[in-house]
This record gives structure tokens, sequence and C-alpha cells, in this order.
């Protein structure tokens, strides 16, 4: 495996876990909707997930 995918994919891993953290973090808040941060971590969610899955896209490119 070339070791830039293997880094990749590490780096996806843990991007991966800071998104599905973010999440419960923006559920837990979701019990006062008019909290002005729930918006602001979805948002920041999806740009994980995103980022994720273009790293993990990457990661197969060069394996």
């Amino acid at each position: 495996m070339d070791p830039d995918a293997a880094e990749i994919s590490s780096l996806t891993t843990v991007i991966s876990d800071a998104a599905a953290r973010i999440g419960k973090i923006a559920e837990r808040r979701a019990e006062d909707p008019d909290d002005p941060l729930i918006g602001r971590l979805h948002e920041i969610e999806r740009m994980l997930v995103t980022a994720e899955r273009r790293l993990r896209s990457t990661a197969r490119d060069l394996a």
C-alpha cells in the first residue's frame, strides 16, 4: 500500500470520528430549538462528512 494512502486512511478515520462526535453534540443541543449553535454544528458535521468521502476516494485512487 502506498504510504500516503495509509496516512490518508488514518486521517479519514479521525475525521469520521470527529464528524460523529460533532453530530452527537448537535443532537444534545437540539433539546433547545432556539440554540444558535445547532445549525453551525450541523454545517460542520456535513463538511467533515464531505471531507471524509473525498479522502476515502483519494485513498482508493492511491491504492
